[in-house]
């Protein structure tokens, strides 16, 4: 399991939400929203994003401004664990 290092509400470090699944805070607010930021134990940036195509683990991926993840051999990002077709995740910067 990966640590979190801000107090952010949401899906663990490594979950992946499928397509139709989403998590709720207290309010009944979708959270995290996408391209929401956190930081791993190790100090790498994670950031909230969905992908269209299914995305291998370890993938370099690109992530647009509203959160949209796709495959980029240049990335700046990488998918921590599979993600399936309309899965949701924290992507993680490929160097801190």
């Amino acid at each position: 399991m990966t640590i979190r290092t801000n107090p952010s509400l949401g899906p663990s470090l490594d979950d992946v939400m499928p397509a139709d699944g989403s998590w709720f805070d207290v309010n009944g607010t979708v959270s995290p929203q996408y391209g929401d930021v956190s930081f791993d134990e190790h100090g790498y940036k994670r950031v909230w994003a969905t992908s269209a195509a299914a995305l291998t683990a370890g993938a370099a991926i690109a992530i647009d401004d509203s959160g949209n993840a796709t495959a980029s051999a240049g990335g700046a990002y990488t998918a921590p664990v599979a993600v399936p077709a309309g899965g949701s995740f924290w992507a993680k910067a490929a160097a801190i």
